[in-house]
């Protein structure tokens, strides 16, 4: 499953029948139970280099007239690994943005323009595009590494 797909389920709950349905195609039984003192659950989709985080929908909304853990999880984050250097290893999927697998930080920079915040101990950078941020982690060489596409928090 591509990653593009996983974005366009971005904000929907664990309920949503086009989440269950991509869940269910992508191997996914049972979502893991998400920790007590974490608003949040992050889990890999076997064998595809994907990562989705969900996010409990009182904790997302900052919704007051909800404890977390009442109402459903929400897909809050895609994360892709891309395995620099490697041909086979990493995420083979298309990538959103006009990017593309064996960029360097500066050919990501070119596509996406200078980044609102810079990381550099990581390396990474980020930016908001279109309600997302979008989270680019660089090896030591400044090979691009991972690309998250995440939904912001209500009021953050």
């Amino acid at each position: 499953m591509s990653m593009g797909m996983w974005i366009e389920l971005l904000g929907k709950s664990q309920d949503d029948p086009q989440v269950k349905a991509a869940l269910a195609a992508a191997g996914v039984k049972k979502l893991p139970k998400r920790d007590k003192d974490d608003p949040s659950v992050i889990f890999e989709l076997k064998g595809q280099h994907l990562w989705l985080e969900m996010t409990d929908e009182a904790y997302q909304n900052d919704l007051t007239d909800q404890d977390i853990g009442e109402g459903p999880l929400l897909l809050t984050s895609v994360e892709a690994a891309l395995s620099p250097g490697k041909p086979k290893g990493g995420y083979q999927g298309s990538l959103p943005l006009g990017l593309s697998a064996g960029m360097t930080q500066a050919d990501v920079r070119r596509v996406l323009g200078e980044p609102s915040t810079i990381i550099d101990d990581v390396p990474a950078d980020i930016w908001l595009r279109d309600g997302l941020e979008v989270n680019v982690t660089y090896t030591q060489d400044l090979k691009f590494q991972t690309l998250a596409l995440t939904l912001p928090r209500v009021g953050s």
